[in-house]
């Protein structure tokens, strides 16, 4: 028979051991999705327009330059995978320059443009069929003028700006944008707004 004293420290030995059980599958849960995040900012091309300023005229300008970048998009890009698309785009920054600028003649606006590969951070995005998490995602920068009205931009690689969701080859990146799990996206988000630089980095153009 244990004495009630052994009883205690037998029982305090359990309690920790769980508790210390307890915290490091809550640290490997954590690494888990933070592993998840940085997977999906590796295997994701987000598309950045940059319009002039926030005029009406610039904001207009901006969405029609997208449209004409998506159908030339979902005409010339077969990209069946991120490194794909990133050489893709590598290879075609003069006719994406030429596509936009093209846009904006038909507005009869003259304004310089600029293509670019970069590297930067972007800020959690949610979309109608998921979300992505805050990181530092590489990204085809189209900048209209000085670039300095409100961005817009969208998931170029999977999904050509309809749907990142599914379009993942590891099912974890697929269950991190595409689920209902708020308390993972918060983590990757809480961890990448504290720790992430936020200076773009100029990868080509």
């Amino acid at each position: 028979m244990l004495t009630r004293a052994q009883m205690a420290l037998l029982c305090l030995g359990l309690f920790l051991a769980l508790a210390l059980c307890g915290a490091w599958q809550t640290f490997a849960w954590g690494r888990t999705q933070l592993d998840t995040g940085a997977l999906v900012c590796a295997d994701t091309l987000r598309l950045h327009i940059r319009p002039e300023n926030d005029s009406i005229a610039s904001q207009s300008a901006k969405l029609h330059v997208r449209d004409a970048v998506l159908a030339y998009l979902d005409a010339a890009c077969p990209a069946e995978s991120k490194p794909d698309a990133l050489c893709w785009a590598a290879r075609h920054l003069f006719e994406l320059q030429l596509t936009a600028r093209h846009a904006l003649a038909e507005l009869n606006i003259r304004a310089p443009v600029r293509v670019q590969l970069v590297n930067m951070y972007f800020d959690t995005r949610r979309y109608a069929s998921g979300i992505l998490p805050a990181g530092r995602y590489d990204a085809l920068r189209i900048q209209i003028g000085s670039g300095t009205g409100r961005n817009w931009w969208c998931v170029l690689y999977p999904g050509l700006c309809r749907s990142a969701c599914g379009g993942y080859a590891r099912p974890a990146e697929n269950d991190l944008v595409c689920g209902n799990y708020i308390l993972r996206l918060r983590l990757v988000e809480w961890v990448q707004q504290r720790t992430a630089c936020r200076e773009d980095v100029v990868l080509l153009g």
